[in-house]
C-alpha cells in the first residue's frame, strides 16, 4: 500500500514535482507540498525544462537554471561541444505525435542528436531523485520508493502514441508499473480548483467551483507554455466529474510570445542578432530571455504608457558585428523608430508594443474558446476556469474577460501549479472523472469476414485457413467521441484462436468514425501488446480480449478459455 503519491509535472518551459503523504490527503487534500527552485536572482515555483547530459549519454551534469548556467560557463569557454543541452524538447510529443518512437533522436542546441527516449527518461530520473531526496530530509529514516505511487502530467490533447512514449520514458526512469499512472493535465487542474476555496476581489469574478451543483458545467483552459490544453466538465449526481467535450487545443502556449520577442529584437536590430548572441554569448542570451520571462508576467493590457526591457551591453556588440551599424542607428532605421527608445542598457517600448508580441497566442486561444462555448446552447457554460503559467498573463486573462463578458472567469491564486498539484489529488482518487469523450475512433488489426459492399473483391483470401476473409481490417472497439466510462471496458471482447505461446496484436486510432483498413489514410500504429496463450497446465490457449479506454492510458486485459486466468497485456511503442 503506498504512503505517498507524488507528481512529476513535466512541463514544456517549466517543470517541477509536488506530493502528499495519504493521512494527510484524507484530512486535507489541498495540503500538497513542492519545492521552490533558485535562479540566482529570482525563486520561482518551477524550474525551466533545460537538462545538460553529460559526454557518456547516461548522466544528468544539471537541470533547470543550473543546467542554463552551467552550460552558458561552459559556452564561453568553449568547452560545451561534448555535452548536450536540451531544452523545450517536450514539444517534440505535440509535433510529431505520429512518428515518435524508441529510435527517435532530439538535437539539441548545437545539432548533436542523442535518443528522445534517453532524455526523456534522464529528465524524469532527475526529478524523481531530488523529490526522494527531498522527503527523506523530512521523514526521519526515509521512505522507500516501493511505497510510493508517481503520477506523471500529460496534455489531454495528446494520443496514446505520446502518451504510451512517456509511460515507457517513466519506465526507463525506473518507476515501476504498478507505481505508475498519467494525470491529464486540464483534469488535474479541474480537481484542484474543485478541492481549494477561491478567494474574491474587486477586480476577480472567481466562483468557488467546490461549490458547483450537479448539472453544472464549466470549461477548463490550461494555458501552459507550449501547449494549451482545453476540455469542459460536468459535475455529476454524485459529485464526480464527467467529461462532455473531448479535448482540444494546440501549439498556442508563452513561447509563442517568447519567439515573437526574439523576433522583435531581430527586426530592431535589422539582422539574426539573436541567434549570434545565443551562439557566441550563451550566457547573456538565456539572462535576456530570463528577463523577458518575468516582464511578460507583469504585462498589463494598457494601449498607452510604456514598459521597459533590459537587455545585455553584449547585445550592443553582436549588432554592430552582424550590420556594420549602431545598435542606436538600426532602431532609427527600423518599423518601430517611433514606438522604442534606446536608454543605455534598456529600451523603452510603447506599451502596445510589447502587447502584440501577445496577439498570436491570445486572439488562438480567445478564437478556440468561443467556437466551443458556442456548441453548448441547450446548457451553457457559464464558467471559464483557467489554468497554467500563462493564464497568469493579465494580458490573456482580460482578452478571456472581455470576449465573455456574461461568464464567470475563475484564475486559482497559484495557477502554475494547478496541474502539478491537482495531479497528486487525483493519484491519491482516480474515481473523482467518471468518464471521457475519446479522442480517436480506437482499433485492432484483424480478418474480417468478405463484405461485397466495403471490401474490394481483390482483397479476399482464397485459400487457406482464412479464406473468405480479408486481413488488415480495421476492428473497432471505441469510436471518437464515445463517452466512454472509466471504471469498465467498452466491448463484451473479441475472441482470438491459438497460433503460438505468444500472440502479439497491433493497436491503431483514426479520427474517421467508421475506417475500413488499417492502412486507410488518417489511420497510423500506436502500439503493440504481446498476450502470454500458455495456460499454468503449459497447454496453449484461446484467449479473449478486452480493452479500457475510460482511463488516462489504454489497459488491456486477455482471458485463457481454458482456465480463466486473466493477463494484464504490455504494450510497446512502435520502433
Amino acid at each position: 500500500m503506498a504512503l505517498v503519491v507524488a507528481s512529476i509535472d513535466f512541463g514544456t518551459t517549466f517543470s517541477g514535482w509536488a506530493y502528499s503523504f495519504v493521512h494527510d490527503h484524507y484530512n486535507n487534500p489541498a495540503d500538497v507540498k513542492s519545492r521552490n527552485w533558485n535562479s540566482g536572482t529570482f525563486i520561482t515555483c518551477k524550474a525551466p525544462t533545460c537538462v545538460l547530459i553529460k559526454a557518456d549519454r547516461k548522466t544528468v551534469e544539471a537541470f533547470g537554471y543550473d543546467a542554463e548556467t552551467k552550460y552558458a560557463e561552459l559556452a564561453a569557454e568553449e568547452n560545451h561541444k561534448d555535452v548536450y543541452f536540451f531544452q523545450t524538447f517536450k514539444m517534440k510529443l505535440f509535433n510529431n505525435e505520429k512518428t515518435i518512437g524508441k529510435s527517435t533522436l532530439l538535437e539539441d542546441e548545437t545539432g548533436k542528436k542523442l535518443k528522445a527516449l534517453t532524455v526523456f527518461s534522464l529528465t524524469i530520473k532527475y526529478l524523481m531523485d531530488d523529490l526522494m531526496e527531498n522527503l527523506n530530509k523530512q521523514v526521519q529514516n526515509g521512505v522507500d520508493k516501493n511505497y510510493i505511487n508517481w503520477v506523471l502530467t500529460v496534455p489531454a490533447i495528446w494520443d496514446e502514441h505520446a502518451k504510451q512514449f512517456m509511460r515507457t520514458a517513466a519506465r526507463e526512469a525506473g518507476i515501476e508499473v504498478g507505481h505508475l499512472n498519467l494525470a491529464l493535465e486540464p483534469e488535474a487542474a479541474s480537481i484542484y480548483c474543485r478541492h481549494i476555496k477561491m478567494s474574491r476581489n474587486e477586480d476577480s469574478s472567481n466562483a468557488d467551483i467546490s461549490t458547483f451543483q450537479p448539472g453544472t458545467r464549466y470549461l477548463v483552459c490550461d494555458a501552459g507554455g507550449g501547449t494549451v490544453d482545453i476540455t469542459v466538465h460536468e459535475v455529476t449526481p454524485d459529485m464526480k466529474l464527467k467529461e462532455i467535450e473531448k479535448a482540444s487545443g494546440g501549439a498556442w502556449g508563452g513561447t509563442m510570445v517568447n519567439e515573437a520577442y526574439k523576433k522583435f529584437i531581430d527586426t530592431l536590430a535589422g539582422g539574426a542578432v539573436m541567434k549570434v548572441l545565443k551562439e557566441n554569448h550563451m550566457d547573456d542570451f538565456i539572462e535576456l530571455l530570463r528577463s523577458f520571462e518575468i516582464k511578460k508576467r507583469e504585462c498589463k493590457p494598457s494601449a498607452s504608457g510604456s514598459v521597459v526591457l533590459r537587455f545585455p551591453t553584449t547585445l550592443n556588440e553582436v549588432v554592430n558585428v552582424v550590420t556594420r551599424k549602431s545598435f542606436q542607428e538600426q532602431i532609427e532605421r527600423s518599423p518601430f523608430k517611433n514606438q522604442v527608445q534606446l536608454i543605455k542598457d534598456k529600451l523603452k517600448c510603447d506599451a502596445s508594443v510589447v502587447s502584440s508580441l501577445f496577439d498570436g497566442p491570445v486572439k488562438s486561444i480567445v478564437d478556440h474558446l468561443t467556437t466551443l462555448v458556442s456548441k453548448f446552447h441547450d446548457n451553457p457554460i457559464n464558467h471559464i476556469v483557467m489554468v497554467g503559467g500563462f493564464s497568469e498573463s493579465p494580458l490573456l486573462q482580460e482578452a478571456v474577460k472581455s470576449a465573455f463578458p456574461g461568464k464567470h472567469l475563475t484564475i486559482p491564486q497559484d495557477a502554475g501549479l494547478a496541474v502539478m498539484k491537482g495531479a497528486v489529488m487525483f493519484g491519491h482518487n482516480k474515481r473523482q472523472i467518471e468518464s471521457r469523450i475519446a479522442r480517436f475512433t480506437y482499433g485492432i488489426a484483424a480478418f474480417k469476414k468478405f463484405d461485397p459492399v466495403i471490401h474490394p473483391a481483390d482483397k479476399v483470401i482464397c485459400a487457406g485457413t482464412n479464406q473468405g476473409q480479408v486481413d488488415n481490417c480495421f476492428y473497432k472497439f471505441v469510436e471518437i467521441g464515445q463517452s466512454v466510462p472509466t471504471d469498465g471496458s467498452t466491448t463484451a471482447g473479441r475472441s482470438f484462436r491459438k497460433e503460438a505461446q505468444t500472440a502479439v496484436v497491433f493497436v491503431y486510432a483514426t479520427k474517421e468514425k467508421n475506417p475500413v483498413f488499417i492502412h486507410d489514410p488518417g489511420s497510423f500504429q500506436i502500439g503493440s501488446f504481446g498476450v502470454n496463450c500458455k495456460d499454468k497446465h503449459g497447454s496453449i490457449s484461446d484467449f479473449s480480449l478486452k480493452m479500457y479506454f475510460g482511463g488516462t492510458e489504454i489497459i488491456i486485459k486477455a482471458e485463457l478459455k481454458t482456465t480463466g486466468e486473466e493477463i494484464t497485456a504490455t504494450f510497446d511503442l512502435p520502433d
